[in-house]
């Protein structure tokens, strides 16, 4: 059976790989967020071991060491989370997230619950809840079945897990210095410490999580070419229609300047009748996104479909750029000279 300091021989190796910049690292086994996903079966104290495998609760496995809420940027929400202490001669612990905690004590507070995972087997103690993560993308958590998340921690695994698990550990790391960076110091640390190890599949967190969102950002970038080129048509619309009513009304203007006219009301009269038809077409538009807008909502993230604010932005937009439009049309109107005007009448 490995003794205490060979079962830490791994953490003081990541510990090794803390180079200048890196705040946290830790070791990670089992699921990791939005790339690797495993899960564990368990029951709860006091009731009987199920018959069959069917009958248990199941949640999503994560095994790690002490510093994972700080490498991760996880909030702890009640209670504590593994410290050093938590190896294979403490008692078993456990720690869970909201979602575990909702979902298998609504109205009770988990901390000092018990429950026995499957693997390793032993009675644990639930010590602290922390924040939901997102195991499977940031716009399809939500929609499934199993999201339940249980940390158990690395060093309270069984000889058998254990020794399966150090070939192919994750090491999470967290740093403020430019990746690159980091990853060529990690590789450096890690050949100075043994020749024969090999760190592979290296990629930040934001890399990981573009991965899970690619189909939507690609959909979104036509999206916003496409809404960008109608912007670009409806500002030229705008500004024909209204440069041709006010050729067409030239005489008109003429006459009304020669009346007494000034020519600021000149302007807002033009201006005046521009913003009416973007008015009139962001109502319509507005309308028809209200409607429409349901198909999109696989496409969005963190926004609504009916989000007011995003609709109020967008209208103001439009009526930035109907403004602009009428600009120099009404400018050019408050330059008609009444007497050429009404010579040519």
């Amino acid at each position: 059976m490995p003794n205490r300091a060979q079962r830490r021989a791994p953490e003081r190796q990541a510990q090794k790989l803390a180079t200048r910049g890196v705040s946290a690292v830790s070791l990670s086994w089992a699921a990791l967020p939005m790339s690797e996903e495993d899960d564990t079966l368990f029951w709860m104290q006091g009731q009987p071991k199920p018959a069959s495998e069917a009958d248990m609760n199941s949640a999503l496995l994560y095994i790690v060491s002490p510093d994972y809420l700080k490498a991760m940027g996880i909030a702890l929400h009640k209670g504590r989370f593994f410290t050093n202490h938590d190896d294979n001669h403490a008692p078993l612990v456990v720690v869970v997230d909201e979602e575990f905690a909702h979902k298998f004590f609504a109205n009770q507070n988990p901390i000092g619950k018990r429950l026995e995972p499957q693997d390793p087997n032993g009675e644990a103690e639930i010590v602290g809840v922390v924040a939901h993560v997102k195991q499977w993308g940031l716009d399809t958590d939500d929609k499934q079945k199993l999201r339940a998340e249980l940390y158990i921690p690395i060093f309270q695994q069984e000889d058998s897990v254990f020794s399966k698990m150090v070939p192919g550990v994750d090491v999470i790391v967290r740093s403020n210095q430019p990746p690159t960076q980091v990853f060529a110091a990690l590789r450096r640390a890690s050949a100075s410490m043994n020749s024969e190890q090999a760190i592979y599949g290296q990629q930040t967190m934001n890399e990981v999580i573009s991965g899970t969102i690619g189909a939507q950002r690609f959909s979104m970038m036509l999206l916003v070419a496409f809404s960008s080129l109608a912007l670009i048509l409806a500002m030229i619309g705008v500004y024909g229609v209204t440069s041709y009513s006010v050729g067409r009304r030239t005489n008109e203007i003429g006459i009304r300047m020669a009346l007494g006219a000034r020519r600021s009301e000149v302007f807002r009269l033009v201006l005046g009748e521009g913003m009416q038809l973007a008015v009139l077409g962001t109502l319509l538009g507005i309308v028809a996104a209200l409607l429409l807008t349901r198909l999109l909502s696989g496409l969005l993230f963190g926004v609504s479909a009916h989000d007011p604010l995003t609709l109020a932005g967008v209208a103001i937009l439009l009526g930035v750029v109907a403004a602009l439009a009428s600009w120099i049309p009404a400018r050019r109107a408050t330059r008609v000279d009444p007497m050429v005007a009404l010579r040519h009448e």
